[in-house]
């Protein structure tokens, strides 16, 4: 063991213990960015809400969770992950009672926002923690952990809420939702506070904070993800043009932590960059984002909306893309540290291929397309479990431990940029197409389906030209 890896082994004796607990944290902040794709309904019930506070309830959490990222990753480099966590779980816990208590629309979205930012503190802290107690050979595993607790939580949100929804009912069933999950963020803080180490595992002699950098990046941001966001609301092309003055904000971004670099740790430090697996990892991230996050959502949509399904069963439908998630991300952390970058590729195609005999029996209803299609869901959940976790193994393979929690909020944020990014597209596809078919959403779902695999499509071309390039490089899998 290297001198410095010292201070991280002494701190941290027990490494499954501490991921353990974080991957706790991990969980229930995912199961709430899955779980309101089945209480818009409900919501808007309770509420008397119009369509535009629901875009709010609905993307106000991805938007404040892309905007926290990075910066939440420096401040765990910076304050260590057991004072990072804990502020992030604080929000979280009272984030959540503030949504559970709401009676207006405009308390519930300010209580999602602040939900957002409490998950985008959390996360960065869990990728970073397995780069900090783990050797690069030993990674697969616990990043196949992260891998299938995001995707259980992400993709079982919308079937425990159709469960906590049937047994609290539709007018406050919604509401128990994120009540619930307020006492096991609570459970989860004492158990950080208990065993996490008091003081940072690395001394870092410059504590300035670079408010500027941050300010940049986050304008920059919000600017580049609004119009996506809103594209429901906001109609025309005019709002558009916000994305290429977010892409010029954010250029005066990597302006100004070059040169911030020089004086103290900037938000992101852009060498990172000359990482290849690292600009790679990022690319493949951002388009899987885009192609795959969205699914769970656009199946809430068509099951509720198009067939009329009740949320459990709407939760119930989807939760095979839950299972295969897991595995696939099981599967994958377990494989990743052997095969590397092939399990990408593999992965991509089963997700393009799922998704293909997925259109073909869209026009299925009743019983028949609950079967169906709930095979298909659980070999898409394979597949993208079988690329999510390598990625972010690979990714980080080179990341230097004193940046981890800024790579891994740049990685995270890439890959939520994308989310919001394809879940405007699809969804505009999805609604777009069934206005022009009259009403036809059998119809509209192949559309938008379409959209995704040539999204995916796009991820695996990427992949193979990664691949190639590795394997001139010699570095076909972790080393």
């Amino acid at each position: 063991m290297s001198r410095s890896n010292v201070p991280v082994a002494a701190a941290y004796a027990r490494p499954w213990r501490f991921l353990n607990i974080a991957l706790t944290v991990s969980l229930i902040s995912w199961i709430d960015l899955g779980a309101i794709t089945v209480m818009l309904p409900s919501i808007d019930r309770a509420l008397g809400t119009d369509n535009n506070i629901l875009q709010w309830v609905f993307s106000g959490y991805s938007l404040m969770f892309a905007l926290v990222l990075i910066p939440a990753g420096r401040l765990g480099d910076a304050k260590g992950r057991r004072f990072t966590l804990l502020l992030g779980l604080a929000l979280f816990v009272g984030a959540n009672t503030m949504a559970g208590l709401a009676n207006s629309g405009t308390m519930l979205v300010a209580a999602r926002l602040l939900q957002g930012a409490a998950a985008g503190i959390l996360t960065p802290q869990i990728n970073a923690l397995v780069e900090e107690l783990f050797r690069p050979g030993e990674r697969g595993r616990p990043f196949g952990a992260v891998g299938a607790t995001s995707h259980a939580g992400a993709a079982l949100g919308p079937l425990i809420g159709g469960i906590v929804i049937a047994v609290g009912g539709t007018d406050d069933g919604w509401r128990l939702v994120f009540l619930v999950n307020a006492p096991i963020g609570f459970a989860a803080a004492v158990l950080i506070w208990r065993y996490f180490p008091k003081r940072p595992t690395r001394h870092q002699t410059d504590h300035q904070h670079d408010l500027v950098g941050t300010l940049l990046l986050a304008i920059g941001t919000m600017l580049v993800i609004l119009p996506a966001l809103q594209q429901g609301q906001w109609t025309g092309l005019l709002p558009w043009l916000l994305v290429p003055v977010g892409i010029g904000v954010l250029v005066a971004f990597r302006s100004w932590e070059n040169a911030t670099a020089r004086r103290h740790p900037p938000v992101f430090d852009f060498r990172l960059f000359s990482h290849r697996t690292y600009r790679w990892g990022l690319l493949i991230g951002f388009l899987l984002g885009a192609g795959f996050a969205p699914l769970p959502a656009i199946f809430s949509f068509y099951l509720q909306y198009g067939l009329d399904r009740s949320p459990l069963n709407t939760g119930l439908t989807i939760a095979p893309f839950a299972i295969g998630s897991v595995l696939g991300a099981v599967l994958g952390g377990r494989k990743a540290d052997r095969y590397g970058r092939p399990l990408l590729a593999i992965g991509l195609i089963i997700v393009v291929a799922s998704l293909a005999v997925t259109i073909a029996f869209a026009g299925l209803h009743g019983a028949s397309f609950s079967i169906v299609n709930g095979f298909t869901l659980l070999l898409v959940g394979i597949g993208g479990g079988l690329v999510i976790t390598p990625n972010n193994t690979l990714a980080l393979q080179e990341v230097p431990r004193a940046d981890a929690g800024s790579a891994a909020g740049m990685y995270r944020t890439m890959r939520q940029v994308g989310s919001a990014i394809g879940l405007a597209v699809i969804t505009a596809t999805l609604f777009a197409t069934l206005g022009a078919n009259d009403g036809r959403w059998p119809t509209a779902l192949r559309y938008a389906l379409a959209v995704a695999i040539g999204i995916v499509a796009a991820a695996l071309l990427t992949s193979l030209v990664e691949l190639l390039g590795s394997r001139r490089h010699g570095r076909d899998r972790p080393s």
